[in-house]
């Protein structure tokens, strides 16, 4: 006898589930870390724009049909494909999409640096997401549970990818994140506010507050995918290529410099600007990036070693994340390390004008 359609799509989505929870956060790990690695080379907006219409699909239907309220309406009830569907985006949106978005996040953040904090919270989370009682008991039950995990990996994938579609700098997208973020939160807590039209104003008043404390959280934020492709400090330069590196500084007048160079994926526009902190502070004049440029950019600035102690070159935006961070010891002039050898002196880069 054959079998009806409606058991085989029922065998099916039980195979596929048991994949998914067995190896649902390491197939999104795998394919996380393996995008951040292809959009080094850049990112057009056609990827960027898929994925954020996949991840507004995927809220949309979460906040229509969560799984945890059965009466919400006849969908659920007589359609079990919808029920799964809403199951499925579910540990789609709080466990898999962290586990995506958490190698872009490690490969942006400074160790040490305030902007760990927020990759650490993601990375936790991710963690305690793949232990099964968590994830079933907790998680897929709604309320503050949903919450905790599905927020912050809402926030980190459209920070991620609306900065990348928009061409807007992720100063100005992230109203637009965490609006949308404190949006789907409140309706997890409470699933039939959407459908009520007295929610309307409390709603948006949700999004506002939502949107002002994300701009106030941005400085935790690694500026993902950002970052800092190399780091030196030298004792003359040529342009805007490092000469002499070296790894210590000695004690004295002469002056040295400190070199940064970053990698930013196609569409992604920014201002970033290096800042020296020893003896004295040095900031260098903001620099826009567009995003795609071969070979980077690259910031430089002196720095002036009158005393012993340590100099630390910080690259900030102008939303006051740390794209990276580099320290070096100043040492009296007897204990001066030796330049390094020609090998060790990175090969020229295309670059934009210094910044300093």
């Amino acid at each position: 006898m054959a079998s009806s359609p409606a058991s085989s799509i029922s065998r099916f989505t039980a195979a596929a589930a048991r994949i998914n929870r067995r190896y649902g956060p390491w197939i999104a790990l795998v394919v996380g870390a393996t995008t951040a690695w292809l959009w080094r080379a850049g990112v057009d907006q056609i990827r960027a724009a898929l994925v954020l219409a996949s991840l507004a699909g995927a809220v949309v239907l979460l906040l229509l049909f969560p799984p945890w309220d059965e009466a919400r309406g006849p969908a659920i009830k007589e359609k079990a494909w919808v029920r799964s569907a809403a199951w499925w985006t579910t540990v789609n949106l709080a466990q898999n999409a962290l586990w995506f978005v958490i190698p872009f996040y490690i490969l942006s953040t400074t160790w040490p640096s305030r902007n760990a904090l927020f990759t650490l919270l993601l990375v936790a989370l991710g963690i305690v997401s793949c232990f099964d009682l968590i994830l079933r008991e907790r998680l897929l039950r709604g309320g503050w549970a949903a919450v905790t995990f599905v927020v912050p990996a809402l926030l980190a994938a459209l920070q991620l990818f609306l900065p990348i579609l928009t061409g807007l700098p992720p100063r100005f997208t992230i109203f637009a994140s965490g609006a949308i973020a404190a949006f789907v939160g409140t309706c997890l807590i409470a699933p039939d506010t959407i459908l009520r039209r007295s929610r309307v104003l409390p709603l948006v008043g949700t999004a506002v507050v939502g949107a002002l404390a994300a701009r106030a959280v941005l400085p935790l934020l690694a500026p993902a995918p950002l970052r800092i492709a190399q780091a030196t400090f030298a004792l003359g330069r040529n342009g805007l290529e490092p000469v002499s590196p070296v790894e210590s500084l000695q004690a004295g007048p002469s002056e040295a410099y400190v070199f940064m160079a970053l990698e930013a994926p196609r569409g992604l526009t920014e201002t970033v600007r290096l800042v020296v902190e020893g003896d004295d502070r040095i900031e260098t004049r903001p620099l826009e990036i567009q995003g795609g440029r071969a070979g980077g950019y690259r910031l430089w600035a002196p720095v002036k070693t009158p005393e012993e102690g340590r100099v630390r070159a910080t690259v900030r935006t102008e939303g006051g994340q740390v794209v990276g961070a580099v320290s070096i010891l100043v040492v009296p002039s007897a204990a001066v390390s030796a330049p390094a050898t020609p090998s060790a002196v990175p090969a020229a880069r295309p670059s934009t004008p210094p910044a300093g």
